[in-house]
């Protein structure tokens, strides 16, 4: 018999996936109070790639009660919650521009970063504050072209932008409509910049794409605000991960070439997004024999998939050492991550040279984590020692 998801209950934020086991185990779905949530590897495959669904754009925020103004006005313009053709255009139009080529040629910037911070770590240091999250920020404006002096004042600004994907919305909407003002007058002068002077970065490729301004705009926000922090949790949720796995820590230290099943296994086992997107359903959609009605909303929690012991050998484990299923954290189908391949490149850039120079890394005190029912999730301080 199914159960209820409560994303903001005791149990589910303590321990978020020891609750999320306990429903897969009885059910492939569950209640909660803004719809069904799918829990098992097969069903929320099938709901990833289903073309009778779409995300909620502005029904999330109506939902929190919010139904007009610059976020609603924001939220329309995302890439994200594009639909049909118009959603493929855009897509293309960003795929011309964030190619396979693009991001391996920035292997070994990922590579040098990573380096550059492991040179001045301490004996005892705050990983997230030290490394993940100066990381995750100086990669993206590396790769976007966002220049050095202001990319604290951008990491803010897209940090704040980032709660408009969240389940608290309302309380912060006037701090996410400061940080939209502010971050599309610096979007619009790179713009212009780029245009004047093209570099080799992701901007000065999106503005021969044939884009509006206002899609130009949404694009560059949507790629700020969600590509450091998942990167700078996912980061920090893996080594918190390895924390707990000292033995696979130490395998990776010792061998190189498991940096692409690491970099797998830490988004499979502890990702940065828990929850997933959720959709809407465009016309009634059945799933493994169930009807979910045209306008419900569907919560495919690829957090709880990934780690589906009908699946994943050893779910409840991170093992670097074995070949597994593709996991779904990165989505599926027409919304499946765009930066996912440079995604991979930081990590596996990351992870081992962390490994290799800090081999015998433990805790140093007890973290702190973001709530499992926001829309990243991962450690906001993990204080740790040689």
């Amino acid at each position: 018999m199914r159960g209820f998801l409560d994303l903001h209950g005791e149990d589910f934020l303590a321990d978020p996936h020891s609750a999320l086991r306990e429903l897969r185990e009885a059910d492939w779905r569950a209640d909660t109070a803004a719809g069904t949530a799918i829990l098992r590897y097969d069903e929320v495959r099938t709901v990833l790639s289903s073309w009778s669904l779409r995300t909620p754009g502005t029904d999330f925020l109506a939902a929190q009660g919010i139904t007009d103004g610059p976020l609603v006005d924001a939220m329309r313009g995302f890439l994200l919650n594009a639909d049909g053709s118009e959603h493929q255009r855009l897509r293309r139009a960003v795929g011309r521009a964030f190619t396979v080529k693009r991001v391996e040629e920035f292997r070994s910037t990922a590579g040098f970063l990573a380096d550059e911070l492991i040179e001045g770590l301490g004996d005892e240091f705050d990983f997230v504050a030290d490394f993940a999250h100066p990381f995750a920020l100086r990669a993206l404006c590396r790769f976007i072209g966002v220049p050095e002096d202001v990319r604290r004042e951008v990491s803010s600004w897209a940090a704040d932008v980032g709660l408009l994907f969240g389940y608290s919305v309302a309380p912060h909407a006037s701090r996410i409509e400061a940080a939209l003002d502010d971050l599309h007058s610096f979007i619009d002068d790179l713009l212009d910049q780029r245009r004047r002077t093209p570099g080799d970065d992701l901007v000065s490729s999106l503005v021969d794409q044939s884009l509006t301004e206002a899609e130009l705009r949404s694009l560059v926000v949507t790629l700020m605000s969600a590509g450091q922090g998942t990167v700078q949790h996912q980061l920090s949720g893996g080594v918190a991960a390895f924390l707990e796995f000292p033995d696979q820590w130490r395998l990776l230290a010792s061998d190189s070439s498991l940096a692409g099943q690491a970099a797998e296994e830490v988004v499979r086992f502890q990702p940065a997004s828990l929850l997933g997107l959720p959709r809407i359903a465009k016309e009634d959609i059945v799933v493994n024999g169930v009807v979910l009605p045209a306008g419900s909303c569907v919560l495919p929690v690829t957090g709880s998939a990934n780690r589906d012991s009908a699946v994943f050998s050893g779910a409840d484990r991170l093992d670097v050492t074995v070949g597994r299923v593709a996991h779904l954290t990165y989505g599926g189908g027409i919304h499946y991550c765009l930066g996912a391949a440079l995604a991979r490149v930081e990590l596996q850039e990351a992870l081992p040279r962390l490994a290799r120079a800090l081999p015998s890394l433990r805790r140093d005190g007890a973290g702190e984590w973001l709530p499992a029912g926001e829309a990243v999730y991962g450690p906001v301080v993990l204080p740790v020692r040689r």
